[in-house]
């Protein structure tokens, strides 16, 4: 179910903030952009997720898939490389040659399969993974109608992908993100569990999934109680679930080490355990969007709600510049 912009928790949690501390909220942009006001005419905007705690280079970076591989690469920790690519019409200000030999070159040696989406994307909209040149042409045509830049990174094999929630320098809240399943009963062929699951979040993932399915293997009956991972995304946005870990799981010393690197006072970083057991930053969020795991318990919408109430604290605590 979609989630209404007046009816997300960090509007709540703003809104109770400043209930708390004698402050007031003004609601723009469909709550899109909210300000807090102190009663001494101080003024703090927070648009989006983001409440303001990151200096605007650190937001760029962090909504750059690329650029924050780079920096990752830069300070040597883990990461899995994005590549950028510029849409064609930008190339006249670089001076550029085109994009194709290079995206033919970047696919040779990443193996011959790849994930390409856009540079800034969120919520895994627009993932695509690629494992032929004519896809690969598909692909990145289709992404360069609507990007300014796409990124290509390797196909690596994920077991795990964890998000830890930053807070100058502390991990404040963990969840691990898991694969959407179907849940075999020892009747329902796959067809049939495939049509009971589809909904608007599952349908990116079940369409990917399916278009790599042989007729024979919808026809099947999953046994009773067998589970089916329905592709690799482990978006909460597409079907995905939540396993909530420590913070001090693994994978919280590479997220630490890559807030550090673009100085990031409060994000978000996501975290791949690969096949041989390594630890990976995936990508980095400036924006805290927590509505999902929010959602999912009324101690862990707590968490969350405590988490934002910290973080705008040290926001209204710091000196004005």
């Amino acid at each position: 179910m979609a989630i209404r912009n007046d009816d997300r928790v960090f509007v709540a949690a703003v809104r109770s903030f400043a209930t708390a501390r004698g402050m007031s909220v003004e609601a723009l942009s469909h709550d899109w952009l909210l300000i807090l006001k102190a009663g001494d005419g101080r003024r703090f905007p927070l648009l989006g997720y983001d409440i303001g705690l990151n200096s605007a280079t650190t937001l760029r970076i962090a909504n750059d898939k690329a650029a924050t591989a780079d920096m990752l690469a830069a300070m040597n920790i883990d990461h899995i490389p994005h590549r950028l690519f510029l849409n064609p019409d930008l190339h006249v200000f670089t001076r550029g040659a085109g994009n194709w030999e290079s995206l033919r070159a970047a696919f040779a040696n990443a193996g011959g399969d790849v994930v390409l989406k856009g540079n800034e994307g969120t919520s895994g909209k627009g993932v695509h993974r690629v494992r032929t040149l004519l896809d690969l042409e598909r692909v990145a045509h289709e992404l360069f109608r609507t990007e300014r830049s796409i990124a290509l990174s390797p196909w690596v094999e994920i077991t795990q992908e964890t998000r830890f929630v930053v807070l100058d320098g502390t991990v404040r809240l963990a969840y691990a993100k898991t694969v959407p399943t179907l849940a075999g009963d020892g009747v329902s062929p796959v067809r049939t569990l495939v049509a009971r699951a589809m909904t608007p979040e599952m349908g990116p993932s079940l369409g990917a999934w399916l278009e790599d399915l042989e007729t024979c293997e919808l026809d099947r009956v999953p046994h009773d109680g067998e589970r089916l991972p329905v592709g690799w995304r482990h978006n909460l946005g597409q079907g995905g679930g939540i396993t909530e870990v420590s913070v001090d799981a693994d994978g919280h010393a590479v997220a630490l080490a890559a807030a550090a690197a673009l100085n990031l006072r409060f994000g978000s970083v996501d975290v791949a355990r690969t096949v041989d057991g390594q630890h990976r930053v995936m990508e980095v969020n400036a924006g805290v969007m927590l509505e999902h795991f929010a959602r999912s318990g009324t101690e862990r919408r707590a968490q969350v709600v405590e988490t934002y109430h910290d973080a705008l604290a040290r926001l209204v605590s710091s000196p004005a510049t």
